[in-house]
């Protein structure tokens, strides 16, 4: 992990979003570096902090990774862009699966006692289904559609451009499964017996120098 450089401050037109200090969102694009998000992502869970996760996606930029119209951006999906939610969503595949090596291989280099590696949350959905405007639909239009579905004399063409979100987590996040989202477990870590006990008494060494060296900053303050 350390021969990957990472900006101290990623630009937005990579596509990284921050949320909060526990929840981070990278938007896939075309244009965007695979070699920094991947840096940036192996950064985050570095300290593996339980609550952490990172949402990758093909959304547009004017949503965002909820799949909200962003309301500043007042700009409708146009077609080349809903094009791109569906064809970036091989990119977002590797950039997650290439995530997901890294981290195990991070955990074997520095023999943590962590043996698991990262969940992963898939879900598929539609730009039509989240109220994004559709370029070169007017408000008529679709009232016009709308009344002719009730009505029953034509049955109009759905549209749907599918789009998808990946979230990558330290801890288990159920509330993704009770929304829809397929779950893949982490993989786990083949160690002997004796690397494991010297791993676990490592970090347990470890957390007692930090909680040490906390009580003694407290003490001098």
């Amino acid at each position: 992990m350390a021969a990957v450089a990472i900006p101290t401050a990623p630009e937005p037109a990579q596509g990284i979003e921050t949320t909060s200090d526990t929840t981070k969102a990278i938007r896939i694009t075309s244009h965007g570096k695979m070699k920094l998000w991947v840096g940036y992502s192996l950064s985050f869970f570095e300290d593996l902090q339980e609550h952490k996760k990172i949402v990758f996606h093909t959304l547009p930029a004017s949503m965002d990774y909820q799949g909200k119209l962003v309301e500043e951006s007042g700009k409708q999906t146009t077609s080349s862009n809903k094009m791109s939610t569906l064809s970036l969503i091989p990119r977002l595949v590797s950039v997650v699966e290439i995530i997901k090596r890294e981290f195990m291989k991070h955990l074997d280099s520095t023999k943590s006692a962590r043996m698991l590696g990262l969940h992963q949350y898939n879900e598929i959905g539609h730009l039509e289904t989240q109220g994004h405007p559709v370029e070169g639909e007017t408000e008529a239009q679709r009232s016009e559609s709308i009344i002719q579905a009730l009505s029953g004399k034509s049955h109009p063409k759905q549209k749907q451009t599918p789009f998808m979100r990946i979230t990558l987590s330290l801890e288990e996040q159920p509330g993704l499964v009770d929304a829809g989202a397929t779950y893949q477990p982490p993989s786990r870590r083949k160690v002997s017996k004796s690397a494991k006990t010297r791993a676990k008494k490592r970090a347990k060494k470890e957390a007692a120098l930090a909680e040490k060296q906390a009580a003694n900053e407290s003490d001098a303050e």
